[in-house]
């Protein structure tokens, strides 16, 4: 089987799986090229040639079984957290059993053996470490990490948000997550804090609506991936890149961010920064609030998500600005001028 001949049986083989989006056949690409790297090093062959050479075994029930386990071993030696090393084993197995290898599945699994997974305490991100990042940030940098932390962006999503997303009438801005940059294609309104909102009005100010708010290049996925890196970058220069005991995994990541959002929402009303971040087991609670009474929820909790003001004074704040508009609509409105024509 021809180079050209074996991609195709892959992607035909991922589409009858119904794995056919973009992005989830880019991670599924990198799931084959870890599986031809470990054939290549482990018995000096190719995918396909082991395939081949299954295939005419009368009964390859222990080979297969070998085979797989192996894999599953040096992935663990990598130091691959178990949901990963499941993903990429039961792809392996199933791919065989797409291309015709003859082995009892249901055997298989009940003989490989996974190295059980020491789970630690995940580490909650304060508001110390969150000052700490916003002061090591640029301008854009601080006000991605404040989005992130008090609407519950994912990086692709504030990657996609235009200016024309963002509602900038309402006591808190919202922002509208369009279906293709969503993850699962729902698309959602989250709301925004009183501190991101002074930062993005800066970097409102001159962009047209279509605009991006945060341009990149045309490739999400790379975009998502240099984000990522700068990240790393950033939580170097904070002194903030601690590691789980005996793991590559940072306790600080992008991710952190999100966590924080949704478990200040615990604080008031359970289930609903889970909504607003995108989860759909709670968004069809919250569907039927009005954006009114959802920004009303946010602002009971939105003291728990400020990393710099103290509540009163945002609320002091807001109030000291609506009252300056409303002098100046009233001094306007006697010289005769609408301020909404402005």
């Amino acid at each position: 089987m021809s180079i050209l001949d074996v991609k195709r049986t892959k992607q035909d083989f991922l589409r009858h799986k119904g794995k056919s989006s973009a992005r989830t056949l880019r991670n599924y690409t990198h799931v084959f090229t870890s599986i031809e790297k470990f054939c290549l090093r482990k018995y000096d062959s190719s995918l396909e040639n082991l395939i081949e050479d299954l295939a005419i075994i009368e009964n390859p029930q222990e080979q297969v079984e070998n085979l797989i386990q192996t894999y599953i071993d040096e992935l663990e030696l990598e130091g691959k957290p178990k949901s990963t090393v499941l993903g990429y084993s039961t792809l392996a197995s199933n791919y065989l059993k797409y291309r015709r290898v003859k082995f009892d599945k249901d055997e298989l699994r009940t003989s490989l053996s996974y190295k059980s997974e020491i789970k630690e305490e995940l580490y909650p991100i304060t508001k110390k470490d969150i000052q700490t990042l916003l002061d090591h940030a640029s301008f854009e940098g601080r006000t991605k990490i404040l989005l992130q932390s008090g609407s519950g962006f994912r990086i692709s999503e504030l990657l996609g948000l235009r200016k024309c997303d963002i509602n900038r009438k309402l006591e808190r801005y919202t922002a509208h997550i369009r279906a293709e940059i969503a993850k699962g294609h729902r698309s959602r309104t989250t709301i925004i804090s009183i501190e991101a909102m002074r930062l993005l009005d800066e970097i409102l100010e001159n962009k047209t609506e279509n605009e991006l708010i945060f341009p990149h290049e045309a490739n999400i996925t790379n975009s998502v991936i240099s984000e990522i890196n700068m990240f790393d970058r950033l939580r170097g220069k904070a002194g903030l890149d601690m590691r789980y005991e005996g793991k590559r995994t940072h306790k600080i990541t992008t991710h952190s961010f999100r966590a924080f959002f949704i478990s200040q929402f615990e604080k008031t009303y359970s289930g609903f920064g889970h909504s607003l971040s995108g989860h759909s087991r709670y968004m069809k609670q919250y569907d039927r609030f009005s954006i009114g009474e959802k920004i009303e929820k946010y602002i009971e909790t939105e003291k728990h998500l400020l990393i710099y003001s103290k509540p009163n004074e945002s609320t002091k704040e807001l109030s000291e600005l609506k009252a300056k508009v409303s002098r100046l609509e009233q001094v306007l409105s006697q010289k005769g001028i609408n301020l909404n024509e402005l």
